[in-house]
């Protein structure tokens, strides 16, 4: 069984620190019949694509523009993999202001995986 596991960032972490490269980091909760099977998380500028993908089950692409007068407009595709192929579930936006927390939820229909996809305003993470 393939799994997908990162370090999840503490929640003070999120706030865009001066001088940083501002951007959103995606943290997602991939379940499989009730039981986490992924928790990767994923920092990207501001308008570029974070994928995440659990090999033959679920990919999830999504991205978040530059916030707009405190909200950002938020994007995330969810599909599931089906005799041999990606099927696209659920194609989902909002604007929503990513200092809180604003999330994407949803149970597949292919009625095995739930996903949680949660996005936060955070500057570049220190490399090292």
């Amino acid at each position: 069984m393939s799994e997908l596991a990162a370090t999840l960032v503490p929640p003070s972490a999120s706030l865009i620190a001066a001088g940083s490269e501002p951007g959103v980091r995606f943290d997602v909760i991939v379940s499989e019949k009730g039981k986490p099977i992924a928790t990767p998380s994923q920092w990207v500028p501001f308008g570029q694509e974070a994928v995440f993908e659990v090999p033959d089950r679920v990919r999830i692409v999504a991205t978040a523009a530059v916030p707009n007068g405190g909200t950002s407009r938020v994007e995330a595709r969810m599909y599931y993999f089906a005799e041999g192929v990606w099927v696209l579930d659920w194609d989902a936006s909002m604007d929503a202001y990513i200092e809180y927390t604003p999330s994407f939820q949803r149970t597949m229909e292919d009625h095995r995986h739930r996903v949680v996809v949660v996005p936060r305003a955070a500057g570049r993470p220190a490399s090292g």
